[in-house]
């Protein structure tokens, strides 16, 4: 039996795709850990019960209002950055998937190919081993009549 020629690019493609799907794993995790601190923020800022007794209360309200909404701002951009990263490491997943699905499918073959050729030469073996033992046994039928 041969070996599959392309063995080599096909563990190549298989760590390929183990990295990728790595890659994957890790921008899922933070964008899910970017929208869990937006949330946060933005139920923090929802359940502030905040009351004005005099205009400096209510100065460091808005403040601290304004620099709530800012801090929102950032998180949703940020989420936002992270569901793009999580989009292009499934595209680089899949695309990975894909290469090293094209060689498996070819090693398949490889392998496919190589037991059929082993069993024709296992069924050629057979026969002649049959044939010879066909012509023996007529051989020695004819000399006996």
């Amino acid at each position: 039996m041969t070996r599959f020629s392309l063995a080599g690019l096909l563990r190549l493609r298989g760590v390929q795709e183990r990295a990728a799907a790595a890659r994957l794993s890790r921008a899922a995790v933070e964008a899910r850990q970017s929208e869990a601190r937006e949330r946060r923020t933005r139920t923090a800022l929802a359940d502030s019960a905040d009351a004005a007794t005099d205009v400096r209360t209510l100065a460091a309200i808005a403040a601290s209002r304004a620099a709530a909404r800012a801090r929102i701002a950032e998180l949703s951009l940020l989420a936002d950055a992270r569901r793009d990263d999580v989009d292009a490491a499934r595209r680089a997943h899949t695309e990975a998937r894909r290469r090293a699905r094209g060689l498996e499918k070819l090693e398949a073959a490889h392998r496919e190919r190589e037991l059929r050729a082993q069993l024709r030469a296992e069924q050629a073996t057979l026969d002649e081993i049959a044939s010879g033992r066909w012509a023996t046994t007529t051989g020695r039928q004819e000399g006996a009549a």
